[in-house]
């Protein structure tokens, strides 16, 4: 009960940040509209065409790139918004009062983030949702269960790499280059803007690494296709994977990185 308290002050702390900036906070959902707008008339230029590495997921581009489009935020969120607590806490000077405090290090890192994992959700639902209201985007077959347990999954496998770049920036006091390579990488290759099917075969080869691979093809087949979750099987096993793999690694590296700046006396530094 304690922790869902701490948990629900971090969030209307970082509500009351973002309302104050109103102009700010309605241009993102401005944005939005724009956004799904924009690749609405791209799509038009493919009506008409068979698309062969479209058929997959229904055929019609628009639908395929707002599922990528909307879901592949969530990379950027948890990239970003680990690093950025850590960065703030050094500028501002509250990191050593932050890691003296009865709630561990891990706790205060995943608390200050889960505001903007939630207003990243309130992104992908409008997202969707104008796709689905105004341009005729068909989610009557989608499974939406399933995609709710595949999108946790994904947060979850999404957040170890925003660790490793906490850990990164706890270090060097410099936002994490790996983790632009990560997103770009992520872009480039992970089927956001364009079938993973499209690539080389080392390009595909690649893209099976990558953790928004996996999510964002099970995520089309279930919310364009209806698929079951033994459908995705093969996508759900690739994300838990990456997941065994990250998760001991990026959090040893975290504790190593806390350690080393404790033992330099460095925290403060930035």
């Amino acid at each position: 009960m304690r922790f869902l308290r701490k948990c629900w002050a971090f969030i209307i702390k970082d509500l009351y940040t973002d309302l104050s900036y109103r102009l700010a906070f309605f241009a993102q959902l401005v944005f939005v509209f724009f956004m799904v707008a924009a690749f609405y008339f791209f799509g038009r230029m493919f009506e008409g065409l068979q698309v062969e590495s479209l058929a997959p997921y229904g055929g019609a581009y628009f639908p395929f790139v707002i599922v990528g489009v909307a879901f592949s935020s969530y990379l950027s969120v948890a990239v970003r918004s680990f690093s950025d607590t850590i960065r703030s806490a050094q500028v501002l000077g509250t990191l050593e009062a932050l890691l003296v405090t009865p709630t561990p290090v891990g706790q205060i890192i995943m608390m200050s983030s889960i505001y903007s994992f939630l207003a990243t959700s309130l992104r992908v639902v409008l997202t969707l949702a104008i796709g689905w209201l105004l341009f005729e985007v068909d989610f009557h077959k989608a499974n939406w269960p399933g995609a709710i347990l595949v999108l946790l999954l994904t947060i979850f496998s999404f957040s170890f790499l925003g660790i490793f770049s906490a850990s990164v920036v706890l270090v060097f006091k410099r936002a994490d280059p790996s983790s632009w390579l990560v997103q770009g990488l992520s872009y480039l290759l992970g089927g956001v803007y364009y079938p993973v099917a499209v690539l080389p075969e080392w390009g595909q080869m690649l893209a099976n690494i990558l953790p928004i691979t996996h999510a964002l093809e099970a995520m089309r087949l279930l919310l364009l296709k209806g698929a079951s979750l033994g459908e995705v099987a093969n996508s759900i096993f690739g994300l838990l994977i990456f997941t065994a793999i990250a998760a001991p690694l990026s959090i040893g590296v975290f504790l190593l990185a806390l350690r080393r700046v404790k033992r330099e006396g460095s925290l403060s530094h930035f």
